[in-house]
């Protein structure tokens, strides 16, 4: 194999490119960085800060190791004297049972999300490499994924809160190190990388030069296929009614899987959709179902075939109301709450106050509403409000998926850089 060549400043400039444009670079407008200490996250760190200086690093210490605090100090002093400012995230609440990396990956993606809305961060650059990337898709693989998820990681991906982005995803890993050592900097191994007792280390050590080209050459199949569906979706999205209120009415099933899912995490709120399997089978024979904490049903009065509802037994209870705070995993209450006491429930039984509205009752009633004890005190997107000073209050529709897709994948040219 040929000596592996550092990553030019000019080189990532242009793999950064295809993200933008970027609000200016100004202290007010950061992009955040998670970086583990690593030879990968500490490389895209530097590459940042010489691309742009509005940038801030996330330390995620896991817990998981009794040095774990130790390195996490360690990585912010080297990020400081690269003129690098970070900020170290502490989790206690990675689970233990089950599957760590798993759940330590749950933990850490929930810190870095919490870390950046509290600071106004709109995108989140992730050290994931080429290699990473084929690892990736022979877990997938291995485990039965759809064509979709076979495409990997994405270039871009974006989630009502947070854009997430893949500069190296191109980068073969042993170009960030060679990057490293000619600006003599030093990095942290994680003994866990080397570990065959996780699944994608063992992938990891059995990979051999004909099998990484042979998975390349399948991710380049699907990482097409993928972008391919992106914009039949956007096309297909135009035929449907999708209802701020958190319902969907539409003619006719999409025809894609990964559409539907979309659209069942959407009205549901669920982190994930129902499988790929489950969707393509009602999509060829449509029928009314309950499934993954959403309803398909007929669509009746409201002129269309179809009606795609939040599950009403699966809705979310009671939480005490605060501005900012999110219910059911689809409505976020904006403005100040003017009374203590009050809790967010859904409208339920109560919907039959409202029954010369135009949506059905299974809409309305899983509608978000304010309460205190068992009063009534408004309704925002009904414009119901008890008294003259709760109208100050409203709810936004902000599923955890939004129903466009503006994620894209590599191409994955034919040859690639060391």
């Amino acid at each position: 194999m040929r000596k592996a060549h550092p990553v030019g400043e000019s080189e990532f400039a242009s793999l950064m490119s295809a993200f933008g444009p970027f609000l200016p670079d100004e202290a007010r407008f950061p992009i955040g960085i998670a970086v583990s200490g690593g030879a990968d996250s500490l490389c895209l760190a530097w590459l940042m800060r010489r691309w742009r200086r509005a940038v801030l690093a996330l330390i995620v210490d896991h817990g998981l190791r009794d040095n774990s605090a130790a390195e996490a100090e360690e990585t912010a002093f080297r990020l400081q004297a690269l003129d690098i400012p970070s900020v170290i995230l502490r989790l206690d609440s990675v689970i233990r049972t089950g599957s760590l990396q798993k759940n330590a990956r749950i933990a850490r993606y929930e810190a870095l999300e919490a870390a950046c809305l509290s600071r106004g961060i709109l995108d989140l650059a992730l050290g994931h490499h080429e290699r990473d990337q084929v690892e990736t898709f022979l877990l997938r693989e291995a485990h039965g994924s759809s064509t979709h998820g076979l495409a990997a990681m994405a270039f871009a991906r974006e989630t009502p809160q947070l854009r997430y982005l893949r500069p190296l995803l191109e980068v073969a890993p042993e170009r960030l190190r060679a990057t490293l050592r000619r600006q003599g900097i030093q990095w942290v191994e994680d003994s866990s990388n080397r570990n065959p007792v996780f699944e994608r280390v063992r992938i990891r050590l059995s990979l051999d030069q004909s099998g990484h080209r042979a998975a390349r050459a399948q991710l380049a199949l699907h990482a097409g296929r993928r972008n391919e569906a992106a914009l039949v979706s956007a096309g297909a999205l135009s035929k449907l009614q999708a209802d701020p209120l958190g319902f969907v009415v539409m003619d006719s099933l999409p025809g894609d899987p990964a559409l539907l899912g979309r659209l069942w995490q959407s009205v549901s709120g669920a982190v994930y959709p129902p499988s790929p399997q489950a969707l393509a089978t009602l999509i060829a024979a449509p029928r009314p179902v309950t499934l993954g904490g959403a309803q398909l049903c007929a669509a009746g009065r409201l002129g269309k075939t179809w009606l795609l509802v939040r599950e009403p037994a699966a809705i979310a209870g009671r939480i005490a109301a605060q501005s900012g705070v999110t219910w059911d995993g689809r409505f976020t209450l904006r403005g100040m709450v003017p009374e203590p006491g009050t809790e967010i429930g859904a409208l339920g039984a109560e919907a039959r106050h409202f029954r010369d509205h135009a949506l059905p009752a299974k809409i309305l009633s899983g509608l978000p509403a304010l309460w205190i004890g068992t009063r009534l005190m408004a309704v925002p997107q009904l414009g119901a409000f008890a008294a003259p000073h709760w109208a100050r209050l409203r709810f936004s529709f902000s599923p955890a998926m939004p129903l466009s897709d503006p994620s894209f994948w590599p191409e994955y040219r034919e040859t690639v850089k060391t």
